[in-house]
């Protein structure tokens, strides 16, 4: 976060006072323009992705102010193509709200990594304020939104054998977004995560070849307890970000390519 966004943001506070009730409005694809517009086509959200190298990239519209914005500010240029808009508009005020787009993790922003015995994809949600009045934006949080992970667990004809031929362990994450009052300027965001593992018993941190066939019960998927949880982001005016207002669990095991175990 850039010191210039953050003291204008600061700036913006006393104005955005009465915002603490957020106004959250879904976002529909457009099939005219290919935009995703709230209910009264007065903002719509779209992803440019069949012009230059420089102008591709999200944006915001207004009918009603007239004027559109690209608000991506990452020094990173990703393939735009493989990003979608987040359904959601949580309006602050006429002229500003929040706004997401879903894509690869940063730094790579790749789709899907292939390694020795698996792959893996994840996609975040870059969540952004976009001020049409001032034709002003930042990036105000990034939170992993969808996961997942499938892990070879048989190298040869013994290990088909001792896994009853189920030789594919999976791991998913996703993550849904709600808002509430907030004490502040801007809402509160409450997300909440489901984690799961098939089968049960599988991890990533052990070798999953050594294990005997798994029962009919232990295929389906098995929640886990530690990475599905529900937290509160609050926001931080002295970094405009958004921060957990609790300490988050150790998911390495779902969010990363090739995690660590935490000593």
């Amino acid at each position: 976060m850039n010191k210039a966004f953050a003291l204008l943001i600061a700036g913006l506070l006393p104005m955005a006072a009465a915002a603490a009730k957020p106004d959250v409005e879904p976002l529909k694809l457009d099939p005219t323009n290919k935009l995703y517009c709230n209910a009264q086509t007065d903002w719509c959200v779209g992803i440019k992705t069949d012009g230059s190298f420089q102008d591709n990239g999200p944006f915001a519209t207004s009918r009603t102010l007239r004027t559109e914005w690209p608000f991506w500010d990452l020094p990173d240029i990703p393939n735009f193509s493989h990003f979608t808009v987040w359904p959601h508009l949580i309006r602050l005020d006429e002229e500003r709200a929040l706004v997401g787009v879903i894509g690869p993790a940063e730094p790579d922003y790749k789709e899907e990594i292939q390694f020795s015995g698996g792959s893996f994809s994840r996609q975040n949600l870059y969540l952004f304020m976009v001020n049409l009045g001032d034709k002003v934006s930042g990036l105000v949080h990034v939170m992993p939104y969808t996961a997942n992970a499938r892990i070879r667990a048989c190298f040869n004809e013994a290990d088909q054998t001792r896994r009853g031929g189920n030789c594919i362990d999976t791991y998913r994450y996703q993550a849904a977004v709600k808002v509430l009052p907030g004490t502040q300027s801007y809402p509160d965001l409450q997300v909440t995560t489901h984690a799961t593992r098939a089968p049960a018993g599988a991890s990533r941190y052990a070798d999953s070849s050594k294990l005997p066939a798994p029962t009919e019960a232990q295929k389906a998927p098995q929640t886990d307890k530690q990475c599905s949880y529900t937290v509160t982001y609050t926001w931080q005016a002295d970094g405009s970000v958004y921060r957990p207002a609790t300490p988050l669990p150790d998911c390495s095991e779902f969010l990363e390519a090739q995690p660590r175990k935490t000593p």
